[in-house]
């Protein structure tokens, strides 16, 4: 039954009013919800044209009269159209928004954003793809978003906290190690010399899938790869298909994604929005126990064998003169930027050298010292990088170079050396 409205009155009642007004281009003002001294004049008008008293207040005659012309489902629900207003369309939205398909406003204004909703909706659920909201649109729509085959599963908050719990005591000498609170240690002491201190357990930080794709898709670490190959190995074939279906239309693509790897590599700013919404859902569809392991796989992403022990890195010395120029030694990016004095040949050799890579080498090295540097904006050239560098407060850096090290030719290294030690 239509609540009776009148000024004064509040709510989303209210707000749909001012929706039908709009729509039949009586009312200009704000949605707000609030039933002000414009909502009033409106209802004024309205009333008049329409051969109600014109008394201000909203009744079931006004209300009949406001959605008269409006088509309807067999179910009772609004046809949506584009240009459509109201309660009904911010139900719409709702539902749009939280199936993954819709990032805009709950506004109850049926525009362009909602009309490419609804026909990605359409299209990846086999219906008809007109841009409406009719019966069949509608029964999807209120359908779950998971089949009913896909077990129940536990949603895993990401949320760090601010300070381990306490955990009492318990007989056992070594507690279990938490995904959270790094393990504690048993110390050997006077009164236990039997004891042997166990190496730390390597603690996994609680990353989201969101943050994990932003990572990837800048760095594309071999560990990285490992633990979303493992992730994808856990999640069941349902829930893969549902995540790849909502990716592809939240990434705008013409075919479905095949493996979490080629997901995570194409998110991208313009998508993220839409895209981090199917990552939140797919995170939501995750075990504790897999979310768990995908974080401990993570947190091995600066190691070299994923075992959580780091190797240290030994500078590259000086390669010895080579055959056709004795009098040229060679000398690598590694031990180059120890040395760095920003003085004129060594800036003309970093300009020579990236002048000589490949345009998409250098993208991929850009997006890796960003990453290792903790930088937010993309480098985009090599002096940047060697002024940048810090190995002591960024020592993955030096994983970026030794990366780009091993992408350089002989031919391409002797002309950097060149340049380099050029008076």
């Amino acid at each position: 039954m239509d609540s009776i409205l009148r000024q004064g009155s509040k709510g989303n009642a209210v707000a749909e009013l001012q929706q039908l007004l709009q729509s039949k281009g009586f009312y200009s003002g704000k949605i707000d919800s609030d039933f002000g001294a414009g909502t009033t004049n409106a209802v004024l008008k309205f009333q008049k044209a329409n051969g109600l008293v014109p008394d201000g207040i909203v009744g079931s005659s006004s209300w009949a009269k406001l959605r008269a012309g409006i088509p309807t489902s067999s179910q009772g629900l609004q046809t949506l159209l584009p240009g459509s207003k109201g309660a009904a369309v911010s139900q719409a939205q709702q539902l749009l928004k939280d199936k993954g398909y819709y990032q805009g406003r709950i506004d109850g204004d049926f525009g362009v954003g909602t009309r490419d909703a609804i026909a990605a909706f359409q299209r990846a659920n086999g219906l008809t793809i007109d841009g409406k909201v009719g019966e069949q649109t509608w029964k999807k729509l209120q359908a779950p978003a998971i089949a009913d085959v896909t077990p129940p599963v536990t949603v895993v908050e990401i949320v760090r906290p601010s300070s381990p719990t306490p955990t009492p005591a318990t007989p056992s000498p070594i507690p279990t190690p938490s995904i959270f609170v790094p393990s504690p240690t048993t110390p050997v002491t006077a009164n236990n010399p039997s004891v042997n201190t166990p190496s730390p357990v390597p603690t996994a930080s609680p990353i989201s899938l969101v943050d994990a794709a932003n990572s990837y898709s800048r760095a594309r670490l071999p560990n990285q790869t490992a633990a979303i190959n493992n992730l994808q190995a856990s999640v069941t074939p349902e829930i893969l298909q549902q995540f790849f279906q909502r990716w592809q239309i939240a990434s705008g693509l013409a075919t479905t994604a095949t493996s979490l790897q080629d997901a995570f590599s194409g998110y991208n700013n313009a998508q993220m929005l839409n895209q981090n919404l199917a990552l939140q859902w797919l995170q939501s569809q995750l075990l504790s126990q897999t979310i768990a392991q995908f974080r401990q796989d993570w947190s091995n992403l600066n190691t070299g064998t994923g075992t959580g022990t780091t190797t240290p890195f030994t500078p590259t010395q000086p390669i010895e003169p080579t055959t056709n120029n004795p009098q040229l030694q060679l000398i690598n990016l590694t031990a180059a930027v120890k040395v760095y004095t920003r003085s004129a040949n060594q800036l003309t050799a970093l300009e020579n050298l990236q002048t000589s890579l490949p345009a998409q080498t250098m993208q991929q090295f850009f997006q890796r010292w960003s990453l290792a540097s903790e930088q937010t904006a993309i480098a985009i050239s090599l002096v940047d990088v060697f002024q940048d560098y810090d190995s002591q407060k960024f020592p993955s850096q030096v994983t970026a170079l030794q990366w780009l090290e091993k992408e350089l030719t002989t031919a391409n290294l002797e002309k950097f050396s060149r340049d380099w030690q050029t008076i």
